[in-house]
């Protein structure tokens, strides 16, 4: 029986109408491409199981049920953020987020929000700037909570001060920045965690790999053009990185910042070249 190609499949996955597509299973599909003979089965079932002891249900209020998914995750199973290896790209697969009980942002969010599902709650990433969240919507009122920091609850001032503490004192709130994600905006954004951890470690075959699932989910489609351009170029494969470059620059808007710079990286490389 051949293996099922880790790339093909998370492209069959995420070419549908976005309702349809299934997280966690596209998550896993993305872990499948470090772990070649990765089984999603036992990930989806660790999923269910935790989800089966979750006291909660439509039934029940919101700060009810946001409180028992967290008894479950942080006091019994004592998932965390991992501060102190942040950068390690196992923090963006689903299965190692499932079984060492630490993630970054966005995985432990996965990890909530598919638990909520299970238990037929409205819970919803939030692609919030450099920190991703989770909320239920109301009402009465919307909830945003950090999976990160043990299903911590928000408020508009807390956001407001991680916002600032991220970006400056000049970065304001915006209604965008608090709005659900699509499920094609959650998996772009773990791949470009995952594109940023391997660049940082010249892993550039596997940036390049991470780029082309990107591409698959149609968000970001331009930056990710831009990006491969880029790492060809730190690859020495001249050639490719003209071609991509210039398809970037077809693409681009004129106020992209982006624009200037590739236009000198052009320059360099047409001087390498001759």
């Amino acid at each position: 029986m051949s293996k099922i190609d880790p790339m093909r499949h998370f492209q069959g996955l995420a070419d549908c109408q976005d309702e349809q597509i299934n997280l966690a299973e596209s998550a896993l599909a993305i872990a499948a491409t470090e772990y070649y003979d990765l089984d999603p089965a036992p990930w989806i079932e660790a999923l269910d199981r935790l989800a089966a002891r979750v006291q909660a249900g439509p039934e029940f209020s919101a700060l009810a049920n946001i409180a028992a998914i967290n008894k479950v995750l942080f006091e019994e199973e004592s998932f965390c953020g991992n501060r102190e290896e942040y950068d390690d790209p196992c923090n963006s697969f689903l299965n190692d987020v499932l079984d060492r009980k630490k993630g970054i942002p966005i995985t432990l969010s996965l990890v909530y929000t598919e638990v909520a599902r299970r238990k037929g709650l409205p819970i919803t990433g939030v692609g919030f700037p450099g920190h991703f969240l989770v909320k239920h919507p109301g009402p009465p009122a919307e909830i945003v909570i950090d999976p990160y920091n043990r299903g911590t609850i928000l408020s508009h001032a807390d956001c407001s001060a991680m916002l600032k503490d991220g970006f400056g004192p000049e970065a304001e709130l915006k209604p965008e920045y608090l709005a659900s994600a699509t499920k094609k905006q959650i998996l772009a954004r773990m791949l470009n965690n995952l594109k940023g951890s391997y660049y940082r470690r010249n892993n550039y075959p596997k940036v390049l790999a991470m780029i082309e699932l990107a591409l698959a989910t149609g968000e970001d489609v331009v930056s990710n053009v831009r990006d491969r351009g880029m790492v060809y170029f730190a690859m020495r494969r001249y050639s490719d990185a003209v071609k991509e470059l210039k398809t970037y620059l077809t693409l681009a808007e004129e106020e992209d910042p982006e624009v200037q710079e590739v236009l000198v990286m052009l320059g360099r490389i047409k001087g390498m070249m001759n």
